[in-house]
């Protein structure tokens, strides 16, 4: 009968090694896919300023101003004129307040406030690369790029909510 104690104790003992062993292995791996994660960089100059994603469903979107002045606005931008942003931080802050307050109710979600912050935050430091010194084409290529990349993840977001909502209703 000890034996089998001592048998049983080993066993555990064992198993013990064998869960800690596994379970540090488990960790580490979700440690270096963090690394792996947080090291991917966007090359937004390989973004083509045509390659922007446009909303499906423009019926819904043509109600919506503001979200017509900021298609404009970038529009603007990819044509190379940057004279709406120098020294307009004031309105830009403005805009993007009134667009984050006239989203349609259906959907007016996190998801898509979120997205227009990210594009908000693009233009300011756009905004303020611009007003405060003079920057090189390349710079401000990249940087139209990155506002195109985050209005095309805003797009594909109303395109999914609006399935959703379809889905639903179906």
């Amino acid at each position: 009968m000890e034996n089998l104690v001592v048998v049983l104790r080993r066993l555990n003992n064992l198993f013990f090694i064998i869960f800690l062993s596994l379970n540090s292995c488990i960790e580490n791996n979700d440690e270096a896919q963090k690394v792996v994660f947080n090291s991917i960089t966007i090359n937004y100059s390989e973004i083509n300023f045509e390659s922007i994603y446009k909303v499906k469903n423009s019926k819904f979107v043509e109600q919506w101003i503001n979200y017509f002045e900021l298609n404009q606005i970038i529009e603007q931008l990819n044509s190379e004129d940057y004279s709406s942003l120098v020294d307009n931080k004031k309105y830009l802050l403005r805009f993007f307040n009134g667009i984050k307050k006239t989203i349609p109710n259906n959907i007016n979600n996190s998801e898509i406030k979120s997205r227009l912050t990210v594009i908000e935050t693009d233009f300011l430091k756009f905004e303020s690369k611009l007003s405060s010194y003079e920057i090189e084409d390349k710079t401000k290529t990249k940087m139209v790029k990155k506002i195109n990349n985050s209005f095309s993840n805003l797009n594909f977001q109303i395109d999914k909510l609006l399935e959703k909502q379809e889905i639903n209703l179906d």
